[in-house]
């Protein structure tokens, strides 16, 4: 760079690293607040920030991860975060297999749940729900009430820190759960989806805990219930579009709250690194792009979804996740009366920082229904200010 180029870099670079000091929203939200629709890549100290999908799409292919470390996931070792290298291929691989058996049982099983009337934080009982359906569809039966209290807590650990509840992992809870899996694994049972699998069986120990804990139990609890609450949230406003356009609504769900903030990528050969907001790449050029348009869908004159990846980076688990959780929502919503009210100082973004504070109930509305608060909003703000700075750190996400 030269002294110009220099100087910009440092401007923009501390723009945004003040602004993510100081601010409430995830890194994510704040790029697109600040950059908007800009074109191109902006030049930061270190790296580049990608502005839209058609910059993104065009640059050099290549196989590194779309994140940096972190401390979420621990102990397991995600595929995203692995290198293209032989392991993250058996990972791909093994993952396709079973891809094909979880994607069949999702449409031969029936599901026997019913959220409860409540006024509140509704996030958790829907993970808990999507949690036992993660296991059924690996195992083919409901968990055990000893399996479920020792995998459960794990999950919730997971995903406490990724929604910027709490900033470290419990290693404890953390040891139950990779136990739990890995006597599972053992076990061997004629309705596991590895059963008798060569190429499973023939990983190491630890990705063969991973490879069932995260990318499977995992991601199907986190982003499913994750899509769920956005979907409830945007239904209680549009049950129209929903009921007579599920597919489009689901699309349009994912454009305006993508279930990850950022990719990032380290340099790599002659190539500087990068970030991109997921959040600014699926509104950058779009008509309306806060507005919630199931029927932009309808047409194929608009930008790409970018919430799944991309090229050889493209998230395996995109057919699962929006199978599970277009028949989990559909589920709720086809409850005789069912009815759902964000409370009216709740405010719906990308991430969960303080929970899905929703009132949901069947039958009559009551007449308070459009004005009740959740209590605790200025602690759940202070809290995560914390843990956003906690994970920024963590994750290395401006750097």
């Amino acid at each position: 760079m030269n002294l110009i180029d220099s100087l910009i870099a440092f401007f923009y670079t501390t723009l945004l690293y003040l602004r993510a000091v100081f601010s409430l929203m995830t890194p994510g939200t704040l790029i697109w607040k600040l950059f908007q629709n800009r074109k191109g890549k902006i030049n930061l100290m270190s790296r580049d920030l990608i502005c839209d999908s058609e910059t993104l799409i065009n640059l050099p292919k290549c196989g590194k991860p779309l994140d940096g470390f972190t401390n979420a996931l621990c102990p397991f070792i995600p595929t995203f975060l692995m290198n293209n290298d032989k392991y993250w291929k058996q990972r791909r691989n093994i993952f396709s297999y079973a891809d094909t058996i979880i994607n069949e049982r999702i449409f031969e099983k029936s599901f026997h749940f019913k959220l409860e009337t409540k006024k509140g934080n509704i996030l958790w009982d829907i993970f808990e729900i999507i949690s036992k359906i993660s296991f059924e569809l690996m195992f083919n039966r409901i968990p055990t009430e000893n399996e479920f209290n020792d995998i459960y807590p794990g999950l919730l650990d997971i995903n406490k820190i990724i929604k910027r509840f709490t900033s470290t992992p419990d290693l404890q809870i953390r040891q139950k759960f990779y136990d739990q899996t890995l006597m599972l694994i053992k076990q061997n049972d004629k309705d596991f989806v590895f059963n008798n699998f060569t190429d499973f069986y023939n990983m190491d120990e630890i990705h063969q805990v991973s490879s069932v804990a995260e990318d499977f139990l995992t991601t199907i609890s986190v982003q499913c219930t994750d899509l769920i609450c956005h979907m409830l949230l945007l239904y209680s406003q549009y049950p129209n579009d929903f009921h007579n356009d599920i597919e489009n609504s689901i699309n349009e769900t994912l454009r305006l709250y993508p279930l990850t903030d950022l990719w990032t990528r380290p340099s790599y050969g002659k190539h500087r690194g990068w970030i991109a907001s997921l959040v600014q790449l699926n509104r950058n050029g779009w008509i309306q792009p806060d507005m919630f348009i199931p029927q932009r869908w309808h047409t194929k004159d608009h930008p790409p979804l970018m919430s799944w990846g991309f090229d050889i980076r493209r998230c395996p688990a995109q057919r699962i996740a929006t199978n599970i959780s277009k028949l989990v929502f559909e589920h709720i919503i086809n409850e005789e009366n069912f009815w759902i009210k964000p409370a009216k100082n709740f405010q719906h973004e990308r991430t969960f920082p303080y929970g899905c504070q929703a009132w949901i109930g069947y039958g009559q509305i009551p007449d308070d229904a459009d004005s009740w608060k959740f209590n605790g909003k200025f602690q759940m703000q202070c809290r995560r200010w914390l843990c956003e700075k906690f994970r920024m750190i963590d994750q290395n996400e401006l750097n």
